[in-house]
């Protein structure tokens, strides 16, 4: 099994990933702060795009691997590839911008494939 979307969709995760890493290194070396965030808002927000999308996005990988590999509907898998990866840029976007909506946006289009792959996990595979 070649696994392709996964490996598509994980390397545009990756990309995505590195942005949010030297954004947030730029950011850090721009404010002269070396440890932690001193209270400075720009920063603070550059090390939680980048901190929220590492706590989101290994778990979800795994679950769209794993459902990849058990041959779950093509269809589903770019659908909920889809929403999160929109979910993720909405996210980011809504702590650059200081946009609410976006990250209401952002979250919900990361809580609904977390949602949906684990119910078809459960009912398809256990």
């Amino acid at each position: 099994m070649e696994l392709k979307l996964s490996i598509i969709f994980t390397t545009i995760l990756l990309i995505f990933f590195l942005c949010l890493s030297v954004y947030a290194a730029m950011t850090r070396r721009k404010s002269k702060i070396p440890l932690g965030e001193e209270k400075n808002e720009s920063l603070i927000r550059a090390v939680r795009a980048h901190g929220n999308f590492l706590e989101y996005t290994p778990l979800f990988i795994i679950s769209f691997v794993m459902l990849e590999y058990l041959l779950a509907n093509m269809k589903y898998l770019i659908l909920v590839a889809t929403f999160f990866l929109l979910g993720r840029l909405f996210h980011a976007y809504s702590m650059f911008a200081k946009k609410g909506l976006f990250r209401m946006l952002g979250m919900m289009l990361t809580f609904i494939p977390y949602i949906s792959n684990t119910i078809y996990l459960i009912i398809k595979y256990i």
